[in-house]
Order: structure tokens, then C-alpha cells, then sequence
């Protein structure tokens, strides 16, 4: 891999420079790279050959402001005396693609991590940390050495909303002391309108691209154009967003593994950015999790034509984009009527935009039961009645199915489906009523299951430096599954490992999604299969499912002990 990487390296410096990366191109395809998904992650630079993506996204920066980063087996070495990854060989891949055309940005957060601000001042002062390690400034440590990144992108998907807003302006405040070159702000919420964590800061910051994803939640693509809600998020960019010309991309899955809900195929997905390319101009192009998962399943191929054939930008085959002469037919959101479908409901897409976006509180109506479909409801309410969304239309209740394993919680006034994580799975609510925020501590929304969300470091054989944690999953009469996240932040360990710990009294283990698992009384451990493990790994995520008497618990992560050979 060092090898290639090299000449990689010694091509971008003699090659030349392609295009830039066009930000206003409606025609951009977006990739996230760093965590494997598909288990047959490349370098970089492999990526970067062709023109299939303009722009990639590197995945995690899953700590901060105490840094930590995971690219998966794409980086596995640290500085000296550091848990800190140092990564010559994507920082080489890095010039090698910008030597391409293409932009590559660091994203921030992720679905598990230990990241957030504590306020302004913090935020800020990380903002000066991330541009003198990743950007023009100057630190004694940067992961990528001399590369410099075309910008960042928020995944938050826990904890508070505060500093974001500073951080992003501190930010913006270095990007312009360099107008040498073109730094971006993006953003990856999740369809439901507003976003439960970043809703406030896409209001306040400015953004240059917003990364939708239209996947595990009722309104992604394997619900359009029922649910499908690019209406909102296009009225969001051309009313509250403070970048008018900010870009909105269809956040699609890379292939039926990449979500538990969303996946459409190829030609499915080009007929849906063809729809939405003819009535809304803040579309930006497609973004797809993850780069390794739609390059196996060829949807990438899929893509990059759809893109080409109708976008405002052109590819010339080598990473370049030219402009089209073609013009795309935009049209707003409230002349946009949903196209016909035997499923439709009977109301226009306006009407579901005017609802979720409204900037007037909803009618605050307690329900004396759950939202039914056809029961009468009043304003723009959304309400929750266990794994079905409720959406008020024209004074009546419509519902609609979470997908299988998720469940309709309450963020604020919107109604979005996610995994239980241990609360109630048979909640009624609604906006203006009773609620459920995501991800709460659990201890206020839920008997049956004990806080313990926090990753704790935890002492291999080797004394390699590693994170345990236990999340709750699906918990339904008596049975439950937990999800079990290892992650080491220093050396990379093989595929040959064992991971062991007390099981709560009361619960038994009937399976597990990675590795084989016995049990001795309370005493559990996970083998793995090194025949189907990667040689080299910097996290193992697994689900293990079973029974449990009274009060379901989760594991005491001081009780896991983890090796590897």
C-alpha cells in the first residue's frame, strides 16, 4: 500500500491540476471514506483515479475537542508517544486527489463518539486547533502533515447543540485569512425537518453544503414520493438558510447494507434526482454512505451517469467538470404538487412543507390516545404511536410505518424514526403533548434500562489503549439486543480476537452478529472468525441478542476484557 501511495504521490506532482471542485454544480457526487463499511476499503488514492466523485468526505473525527480520529484500515499509526493517528499515506492520497479536481473534507461527529462543546470559548478555541492541524496553520502535530483540507463537515448525531455556531464562524474567519484557495462548511442531517441536533446551527452558521440522508427514517427514498421530503429541506435553504445559494444533496445508501432502510437501486435513484433536479434549484447532487459500499454494489457507476447525463456540470474522464449548456427547470417548493401514486395521501406536497416548516408553533393538542390514522388532529401537528410516524394534514391524522427495527420518537415538534437504545418502544406522542426528545438520558425516559452511553477505556492483553460500550437496542417484551462497540485508538488489532464480560443477572445470550459466543453462568465470550475478519482493525461493532427476567440492565463495561493476537 506505502508503495502505491508513492507513486500516487509522485503522479499528482507531475500531472497537473484538473478543475476545481465546482460547489454550484446541481451534478456533484459526494462520497463519505474512512470507516469500511463493505470490509473492502482501499486507499484513497485507488478512489481518486476516476472521475466518479467530486468531492470525498473523510470519516471520523469521532472525538473533540480531545481529538480522536478512526479511519478504519486506512490509517493505523499514531505519533510517538501519542494516541493521536498520524496518516502519511492519506495525506499523499489527499494532494493526489485535490491533483484530480476533487475537494476532500474531514467530517466531525458520527454515530458514536465522544465529541461536543461545552460552550462558545471552547468551540472557538477547537476552531483554532482544527485549522493549524488540518488546514494552514501550523502544529507540531498534524495527521495529514503538509496536506491541507478543502473543509468540514458536521455529522452530529449526539450529545448538545452548543458552540457549533462559533465554531463554524471562528472557522470561516482562518478560511479567509488564505484566499489562495476554496474552503467549504457542510453539514449531514437526517431528513426529518428541522434536525434534532442541528437544526439551531444550520439557522445561525453558514453553510455551503448540506448532506441529507435520506435513509433509516420515514421520509427517505424507498418512501418516495409518499414521505420523500426534499420539498422541506429546499424551503429550508431558500428561506432560513443564511447561505440562499447553499447545496442540498439526496443522501442515498451505497447498497442494502449500507442502511437499514432507504436503499433504491440505480435506476430508481436517477429517476428521483431527475425529479428533483426539475423542481428545485438548491439541489447540489447525491452523497452516498459510504464510498467502499457503492463502488462493490455499482451504484457509484449508476450515479455518476445520472449526474452527467442531466446535472449543470460535465465530466471530462479525468475529475474535471465543465459546465453545461443546458439549463435545469427550477421551480419553489409551493407550486410543487406531489406526482400521482396509489399511495399518495390526498394532499400536495405544500401541504407537508407548509407543515414542517412553518415557523409558527403548532397547535398544542394533547391526545387522549395515540395518533390514529383519520382521527382528528389540528396545525401542523406530528405525533408518534410506537413504530408509525404521525403527520396532521387538513385536520386529520395520516400515519405512516418506521422501518423494521426502528421506532417513532419525538425530537422537539418532529416526528423521526431511530433505533429504541434501550426507551420505550410503545410511546404515544405528539408536538404540543407528551414527548420523547432523542436520545435523552435514559434514566429519565425509560424503567427498564440503567444509563451507561459512555465509551470507558478499558485495558487489552497488550495494553493496547481501547474504548468498550453497550448501547441498548431493540427491547420487546423479554428480549432485547445490545450493541457492542470496540474501538482502539493507537495500534490496529487483527482479526483473531476475543472479547469477554459479565452478563447482567437474569439475561441469557441466544446470538451474536460478529464471532461465536459461549457462556459459562454469567461469564460471556465473543470469538471472532478470523476467516472473516479483516487483517487489521481499528473498531469491532456487533450486536448480540437474548432474554432478560425483571429489569432489563446493561453489561458493566468494567467487567469487558478484550485480546488480540
Amino acid at each position: 500500500m506505502r508503495l502505491l501511495t508513492s507513486l500516487l504521490a509522485v503522479f499528482a506532482a507531475t500531472a497537473g491540476s484538473s478543475a476545481a471542485f465546482d460547489v454550484s454544480c446541481n451534478s456533484n457526487y459526494a462520497s463519505y471514506y474512512g470507516q469500511n463499511s463493505a470490509r473492502n476499503q482501499q486507499s484513497l488514492g485507488e478512489y481518486c483515479k476516476d472521475a466518479t466523485e467530486d468531492l470525498i468526505v473523510l470519516a471520523f473525527m469521532n472525538g473533540f475537542p480531545n481529538i480522536i480520529l478512526n479511519f478504519a484500515n486506512a490509517c493505523e499509526t499514531t505519533f510517538e508517544g501519542s494516541t493521536l493517528l498520524h496518516c502519511p499515506n492519506i495525506a499523499s492520497d489527499i494532494k493526489y486527489c485535490q491533483s484530480k479536481g476533487k475537494a476532500v473534507i474531514l467530517s466531525m461527529g458520527g454515530a458514536s463518539g465522544a465529541y461536543g462543546f461545552s460552550g462558545d470559548s471552547d468551540a472557538i478555541a477547537f476552531a483554532d486547533t482544527a485549522w493549524n492541524m488540518f488546514f494552514k496553520g501550523k502544529s507540531d502535530k498534524r495527521p495529514f502533515d503538509d496536506a491541507v483540507l478543502d473543509g468540514i463537515d458536521l455529522d452530529i448525531e449526539g450529545g448538545s447543540g452548543a458552540g457549533y455556531p462559533a465554531f463554524i464562524n471562528q472557522l470561516r474567519s482562518h478560511y479567509a485569512s488564505d484566499p489562495s484557495k476554496k474552503y467549504y462548511i457542510a453539514a449531514a442531517p437526517q431528513c426529518p425537518y428541522p434536525d434534532s441536533y442541528l437544526g439551531t446551527t444550520l439557522n445561525s452558521a453558514w453553510f455551503d453544503m448540506v448532506y441529507v440522508q435520506f435513509y433509516n427514517n420515514f421520509c427517505g427514498l424507498n418512501a418516495y414520493p409518499t414521505w420523500f421530503n426534499f420539498a422541506d429541506w429546499d424551503n429550508w435553504a431558500k428561506t432560513k438558510s443564511l447561505n440562499k445559494d447553499v447545496k442540498v444533496y439526496i443522501g442515498a445508501p451505497g447498497s442494502p447494507s449500507a442502511a437499514s432502510s432507504g436503499y433504491v437501486d440505480g435506476a430508481t435513484l436517477t429517476s428521483i434526482y431527475n425529479d428533483v433536479r426539475s423542481k428545485y434549484s438548491s439541489l447540489g447532487g447525491i452523497m452516498t454512505w459510504d464510498v467502499s459500499q457503492a463502488r462493490t454494489s455499482g451504484i457509484a457507476k449508476s450515479i455518476r451517469a445520472a449526474l452527467d447525463a442531466g446535472g449543470t456540470c460535465k465530466h471530462d474522464g479525468g475529475g474535471s467538470t465543465t459546465s453545461s449548456t443546458s439549463t435545469s427547470t427550477s421551480t419553489t417548493a409551493s407550486t410543487t404538487t406531489t406526482s400521482s401514486s396509489t399511495s399518495t395521501p390526498p394532499y400536495s406536497t405544500t401541504s407537508i412543507s407548509t407543515s414542517t416548516t412553518s415557523t409558527s408553533e403548532p397547535t398544542s393538542t394533547t391526545p387522549a390516545s395515540c395518533p390514529v390514522s383519520g382521527a382528528p388532529c389540528s396545525g401542523n401537528q406530528q405525533g408518534c404511536n410506537g413504530q408509525k410516524f404521525a403527520i396532521c394534514a387538513g385536520g386529520s391524522w395520516y400515519t405512516g410505518s418506521c422501518a423494521p427495527g426502528t421506532y417513532c420518537y419525538m425530537g422537539g415538534n418532529t416526528a423521526m424514526c431511530d433505533w429504541s437504545n434501550g426507551r420505550p418502544t410503545d410511546t404515544c406522542a405528539v408536538s404540543g403533548g407528551a414527548s420523547l426528545s432523542k436520545r435523552l438520558d435514559f434514566n429519565k425516559v425509560s424503567l427498564i434500562t440503567r444509563p451507561n452511553l459512555r465509551p470507558k477505556p478499558m485495558s487489552a492483553k497488550s495494553n493496547r489503549p481501547t474504548r468498550v460500550e453497550f448501547v441498548a437496542g431493540d427491547i420487546t417484551d423479554n428480549k432485547y439486543s445490545t450493541v457492542v462497540k470496540i474501538q482502539t485508538n493507537k495500534n490496529a488489532f487483527t482479526g483473531d480476537w476475543s472479547f469477554s464480560f459479565t452478563l447482567p443477572e437474569g439475561q441469557t445470550v441466544e446470538s451474536t452478529s460478529r464471532g461465536a459466543a459461549s457462556i459459562n453462568n454469567n461469564a460471556v465470550t465473543i470469538k471472532s472468525d478470523p476467516s472473516s475478519e479483516d487483517a487489521n482493525n481499528m473498531a469491532a461493532i456487533f450486536k448480540i441478542v437474548g432474554t432478560f427476567k425483571g429489569t432489563y440492565a446493561l453489561p458493566e463495561t468494567n467487567s469487558a476484557v478484550f485480546s488480540s493476537t
